[in-house]
C-alpha cells in the first residue's frame, strides 16, 4: 500500500543543510574604518533588519505549519478510520493487513523524526551554530511530539485488532465424517466461517502484537542507554556550561520518554474489545483504493511546503548572520565605553 508509506514520510523533511553554489566574490576596495558615530548609528539600524528578518520568517512559518497541519489532519483522519474497521469472512485478513502497513510506515516515519531530532541536537551543540537557537529548538519541540504522536498512533491501531473469541467450531450446512464407538459415518456438519474468521483475526493479532511488544521493550532500552550515555557525560568537569545545560535537558527528554514506553508496555499486556465495524472484501479494496488516491492528492502540498522549508533555512542563516554581526558590534561599543579599544584615526 502506498499511501501512508507517500503520506506519513513525505511529512519528515528535513530542514537541514542547503547546497550553497560557488561563485568568485568581485574583489572590493577597502572600506574605511567606520566612526564611532557610524558604529553607534549602526546598532539600531541592525536590529530593525533582524525584526523585518524574524517578520518574514514568521510569515513562512506560518505557511510552512498550515500546510503541516493540513497534512497531518489527513493523517489523523486515516489512522482513525483504520482504527474503526475490522475484517469479515468476506475481507478475511485485508484490513489487518492494511492496519499492519500502516503500523510499519508510522515506525518508519517516527526513525525519521529521530534522525531529524540528532540533526537538530547537533546543531545545538555547535560552537558557532547556523541557525538562531531559539527557532532550532522550537523545531525540536515539534519533532519530540511528532515523535510521540506516532508511537500513540501505532498503538491506536494496535489496539484495533480484534479479538480472539469463543466461538463455535461448527455449524449445520456441511458434511463430516465421525469416527468412533457409536458415531460411524456422517453428520451434516462443517467448520464455521465466523471460526475460520475467528482464526485468522487470532493470528494477525498476535502477528503484530508480538511485533509491537517487542518494539516498545527495544525503546525502553534504548532510553535507558542514552540516558546513562548522558549521565556519564554529565560527570565531566570540562564541558562548557551551554552544553552541559544541553546535556540536562537532553536528560530530562529522555527520562519523559522512558517513562512513557514503560507505561505504555505496561498498558499493552491488557486489551479492551475494540468497537470496530465489519467490512466487506470490496469496501476493503475502496478503502485501498481511496488511501492511494489521498495520496496523490497530498504532493502538490508537499511540494509547496519543501520549497517553504528552503526558504525558512535561507532566512534563518541570515538571521544568524545578522545577530552574530549585532552582538559583534555591542561588544565592540561595551569595550570602548571601558577603554579597552580606540577608534582608529582618521
Amino acid at each position: 500500500m502506498k499511501t501512508l508509506s507517500i503520506t506519513i514520510t513525505s511529512l519528515t523533511l528535513s530542514m537541514g543543510a542547503l547546497f550553497a553554489q560557488d561563485a568568485t566574490p568581485n574583489k572590493e576596495p577597502a572600506k574605511a574604518p567606520m566612526t564611532l558615530e557610524e558604529r553607534k548609528a549602526s546598532i539600531p539600524s541592525i536590529e530593525a533588519h533582524i525584526q523585518e528578518r524574524r517578520d518574514r520568517l514568521d510569515e513562512i512559518g506560518g505557511d510552512v505549519l498550515r500546510l503541516d497541519d493540513r497534512l497531518e489532519t489527513k493523517v489523523d483522519k486515516i489512522v482513525n478510520k483504520l482504527a474503526s474497521l475490522k475484517d469479515s469472512d468476506g475481507s478475511r485478513r485485508r484490513v489487518s493487513q492494511i492496519k499492519m502497513a500502516a503500523m510499519e510506515n508510522l515506525v518508519d516515519n517516527a526513525k525519521k523524526y529521530q534522525s531529524r531530532r540528532a540533526e537538530l541536537i547537533r546543531e545545538l551543540g555547535k560552537h558557532k551554530p547556523s541557525q538562531p537557537k531559539d527557532y532550532v529548538e522550537g523545531d525540536l519541540k515539534r519533532t519530540d511530539d511528532r515523535v510521540e504522536k506516532r508511537v500513540a498512533q501505532v498503538l491506536l491501531l494496535s489496539k484495533s485488532f480484534s479479538q480472539e473469541k469463543d466461538v463455535q467450531k461448527y455449524t449445520g450446512g456441511g458434511s463430516r465424517r465421525h469416527y468412533g464407538r457409536n458415531n460411524d459415518g456422517y453428520s451434516y456438519e462443517r467448520i464455521s466461517d465466523e471460526y475460520r474468521q475467528n482464526n485468522r483475526d487470532k493470528s494477525m493479532n498476535k502477528k503484530q502484537r508480538d511485533a509491537v511488544k517487542a518494539a516498545l521493550k527495544k525503546s525502553v532500552t534504548r532510553y535507558e542507554s542514552l540516558a546513562n550515555g548522558v549521565t556519564q557525560k554529565l560527570k565531566s568537569t570540562e564541558i562548557s556550561a551551554e552544553y552541559r545545560s544541553l546535556l540536562e535537558s537532553e536528560q530530562s527528554h529522555y527520562m519523559q520518554v522512558l517513562e512513557n514506553r514503560k507505561s505504555q508496555l505496561t498498558d499493552f499486556v491488557l486489551v479492551d474489545t475494540p468497537n470496530t465495524k465489519a467490512i466487506s472484501q470490496s469496501q476493503a479494496i475502496d478503502i485501498e483504493r481511496a488511501l492511494d488516491d489521498a495520496a496523490d492528492d497530498f504532493q502538490s502540498d508537499i511540494r509547496l511546503i519543501k520549497q517553504k522549508y528552503s526558504e525558512i533555512v535561507d532566512e534563518r542563516r541570515r538571521i544568524q548572520k545578522l545577530e552574530v554581526n549585532l552582538a559583534a558590534r555591542k561588544k565592540w561599543l561595551e569595550d570602548y565605553e571601558a577603554g579597552k579599544v580606540k577608534v582608529s584615526a582618521e
